[in-house]
C-alpha cells in the first residue's frame, strides 16, 4: 500500500521521516516487548512542491509499506501523529495517470485535470 503523509514541516529530511514511521509502525507489547510487526516499511520519500504562481511551498511524504491487509488499521496508527511538532495527516496513495483511461474519457465530469497545473513537484 502506497501513502501519503502531508503537511510534513520544511525541514524534515527522508531519513526523519523514515525513523517517523518506523516509530510509529513498531508496536510493542506486554511490558514494552516487540511483537511481530504487521506492517513494514519499504520505501519512503519527500516530495516538495512549489506553486509557481503565488510561491508557497508544500512538503508531503510518500511512503511503500507491507500492511498485510491492515490498512484501514495502518492509516488510523500513523494518522494525528506529529512530527516536528505538526500534526500530519496520512491517506491511502492512489496513483493515477496524466489523461484519462478507457470508460472514463467520455465522462464530462471526469475529463478535467483535478492537478494543480502552475504546480512543481520534485522529489528529495
Amino acid at each position: 500500500m502506497w501513502v501519503i503523509i502531508q503537511g510534513i514541516p520544511l525541514n524534515t529530511t527522508q531519513k526523519e521521516l523514515q525513523r517517523f514511521l518506523k516509530r510509529q509502525l513498531g508496536h510493542k507489547g506486554w511490558f514494552g516487548l516487540p511483537v511481530r510487526q504487521q506492517t513494514r516499511l519499504k520505501s519512503a520519500a519527500i516530495l516538495r512542491m512549489t506553486d509557481r504562481v503565488t510561491g508557497i511551498v508544500e512538503c508531503h511524504g510518500l511512503a511503500q509499506l507491507e500492511t498485510l491487509d491492515r490498512d484501514m488499521e495502518t492509516l488510523r496508527t500513523l494518522n494525528g501523529h506529529q512530527l516536528h511538532g505538526r500534526a500530519v495527516t496520512v491517506r491511502k496513495y492512489y496513483h493515477r495517470s496524466a489523461r484519462p483511461q478507457g470508460a472514463r474519457r467520455n465522462i464530462p465530469s471526469l475529463k478535467s485535470e483535478r492537478r494543480r497545473l502552475d504546480l512543481h513537484v520534485e522529489m528529495a
